[in-house]
């Protein structure tokens, strides 16, 4: 299934013409599909001209911008491939990606660029480096470079070819290339667009990451399969969502739970009509059920929780937008995929027992660039591990109870963080929670949680726990501390495995 990445452009392009598909947050620009197979075509040809030859790597440090978008899909028609580099990552972080890529070229924009030069002497085989100033198109900078000189022809790609690598997080170890073909994104977008439901006259916000798997292939691919239209932030801020939820009538809008809280805390404050949004979409992380009912109660519409990963090239399951959305549920699969639960000797479990989250289909990855032992463990005869244990009710809706590396043995008792931060956020002054696993000299190991409390609140250590003892079991109680916020990367997610060595009061 699937296709090549400039094939699906091009037939988008002669179906939405001049639809607008995407827009910068408070600019005047605007590039439409037809606009958009356009552009990439010529910067396609000035890569090509470049020296970039199929299969070769082209990396991106670019904020969000249109401009993002425009290179990453301008590389893959030229048959290279894009590397996304995270532009909160450290010299040394980009060096990494950029020697374990392979990536001859980079373009970044001045503002960035600092962090290349200082990392330089660290980057042997990057040949050429193309930056972007203020106020300059892409389509100038690279014809800067290349002299005006452009390929004659560009190569004819198949689904199969390697189109795009997204470096995981680095959560726990070194960021690894996921790699992701032709066929995976042109198989993605319109999975994601049926699944959501999206619409032609649909407007989405693009301010999650784009150098995440997350942001293409909701806002972006998903717009681009249905007519949408993609306005992108260069970087979440409450108050700007809210304006540009206002300003360009936008009708979905997708983020993590971390960006909802922020959405949830600024609300009373602001007179911003938000009556065109018909759907909020979370994802990257689980949303707890008392974040979600206050979501819906206070904007006025449906909340959908779905689940996905870097290596699914977007969705595996979805809440459906038609039919019943389970609160604390990420959905049913999704069409096209095949999901199930599996034990440790990889046998399907029946509906109820939680074991490990598997998927299958047109969606999945096809390894990890240069290391085949972590491929192997990750695919085994088609089925993608994801790490994530779960569990499916009798209608086929699947419950994440957490990490399989989150379980925490206490005396003999299986424990998921995730019951015990549903509890917490219950406490009308926690704001946020996280919960991770610590040593105990008598348990092994016991849970601990990080409180962050709401604003003006005073909640106390013990009034916590008393409420923790209300609603949990003897042995799931918490070691307990209170923090001002919990570390997050750049996407939003809580980064649990800096909790662990956070100092709190009294350490």
């Amino acid at each position: 299934m699937g296709q090549d990445l400039a094939s699906f452009i091009r037939q988008k392009a002669a179906i939405y013409k001049d639809r607008v598909f995407l827009k910068d947050y408070g600019e005047e620009n605007t590039i439409t599909f037809n606009g958009l197979d356009e552009i990439t075509d010529r910067l396609a040809e000035k890569f090509a001209g470049l020296g970039l030859e199929k299969g070769d790597r082209i990396a991106l440090l670019h904020p969000n911008h249109s401009d993002f978008i425009l290179c990453c899909f301008a590389v893959i028609k030229a048959g290279g491939v894009a590397v996304p580099v995270n532009t909160v990552y450290s010299p040394p972080e980009i060096a990494h990606i950029i020697n374990d890529s392979g990536a001859f070229a980079l373009v970044t924009t001045d503002e960035l660029y600092p962090k290349v030069r200082e990392a330089a002497g660290e980057m042997p085989g990057l040949e050429k480096t193309l930056i972007k100033k203020q106020g300059q198109s892409l389509e100038e900078v690279i014809a800067k470079e290349t002299g005006g000189i452009k390929a004659t022809s560009l190569p004819d790609c198949r689904p199969e070819d390697l189109a795009v690598m997204f470096y995981t997080s680095g959560t726990t170890g070194k960021p690894k290339g996921v790699m992701l073909t032709h066929g995976n994104i042109t198989f993605s977008g319109p999975n994601v667009a049926q699944s959501y439901g999206l619409r032609e006259n649909d407007v989405t916000i693009a301010a999650l990451p784009l150098v995440h798997v997350f942001a293409n292939a909701s806002p972006v691919l998903g717009s681009l399969s249905s007519g949408g239209t993609v306005i992108v932030m260069e970087r979440f801020k409450t108050d700007s969502v809210f304006e540009a939820i206002e300003r360009y009538g936008v009708t979905w809008y997708p983020g993590v739970p971390t960006m909802f809280h922020y959405l949830l805390a600024g609300y009373p404050e602001t007179e911003r009509d938000t009556g065109s949004l018909r759907m909020l979409l979370s994802g990257g992380a689980s949303l707890s059920v008392e974040v979600l009912k206050e979501l819906e109660e206070k904007f006025g519409t449906k909340v959908l929780e779905v689940y996905g990963l870097t290596e699914s090239t977007g969705l595996v399951t979805a809440n459906p937008v038609y039919g019943e959305r389970k609160q604390g549920s990420v959905g049913v699969v999704v069409s096209g995929v095949d999901s199930m639960i599996v034990d440790e000797k990889d046998r399907r479990l029946p509906v109820g027992e939680i074991g490990e989250l598997v998927f299958s289909g047109p969606n999945a990855c096809t390894g990890y660039w240069n290391l085949p032992e972590q491929t192997n463990d990750k695919i085994q005869n088609g089925w993608v591990r994801t790490g994530d244990h779960a569990y499916r009710d009798e209608d086929g809706y699947f419950f994440i109870v957490g990490r399989d590396k989150e379980l925490i043995i206490t005396g003999g008792y299986n424990i998921y963080p995730r019951e015990i931060e549903e509890v917490l956020y219950r406490h009308p002054d926690v704001h946020e929670a996280a919960v991770i696993s610590v040593a105990h000299p008598e348990k092994g190991k016991i849970p601990k949680a990080f409180a962050v409390l709401r604003p003006g609140t005073r909640c106390g250590e013990e009034e916590l726990l008393d409420y923790c003892r209300q609603n949990l079991a003897p042995y799931k109680i918490p070691a307990l501390a209170f923090l001002d916020e919990l570390p997050k990367n750049s996407t939003g997610k809580i980064m649990k495995n800096q909790l662990a060595t956070q100092k709190t009061d009294g350490e």
